[in-house]
C-alpha cells in the first residue's frame, strides 16, 4: 500500500521539476524577446538552452511566441506546452500537459 504513495511522491516530484524548468525557460525566452522585440532564432536558441539546463528535450517542447513583432512596450507572450508522462505502479498511467506562459515587454522600437 505504500508502494504507490512512494512512486506517487516520485512522479509528482518529476512533474515540478519539469514544471519548474519549463516556468525559467518561459521567463528568459520572454526576457530575451522583449528585449528584441521579436520572435526569432536567438529566442528559440535561449529558451532550448534553458530547457536543457533544467534537464528538458527542447524537441519535445512547443514554443508560441504572440505577437511576432513587438513594438515598444507592448506585450510579448512566451508560452511552453510539453507532455510528460506520470505512470505509477498499480494505479494509473497518463500524459500529462504542462504549461507555462510568460509576458514580456517590447524594449525595441520597430
Amino acid at each position: 500500500m505504500l508502494l504507490p504513495v512512494l512512486f506517487g511522491i516520485v512522479e509528482l516530484s518529476g512533474l515540478i521539476h519539469a514544471w519548474i524548468g519549463q516556468q525559467a525557460a518561459a521567463a528568459i525566452g520572454a526576457r530575451v524577446a522583449g528585449e528584441r522585440g521579436e520572435d526569432d532564432s536567438v529566442v528559440r536558441d535561449r529558451i532550448a538552452v534553458e530547457l536543457r539546463a533544467a534537464g528538458l528535450d527542447p524537441v519535445q517542447v512547443q514554443v508560441i511566441v504572440t505577437p511576432a513583432y513587438a513594438r515598444w512596450d507592448q506585450p510579448i507572450t512566451v508560452r511552453l506546452v510539453s507532455r510528460q508522462h506520470v505512470a505509477i505502479p498499480f494505479l494509473f498511467s497518463r500524459d500529462v500537459t504542462l504549461s507555462s506562459s510568460y509576458v514580456g515587454r517590447g524594449e525595441v522600437n520597430h
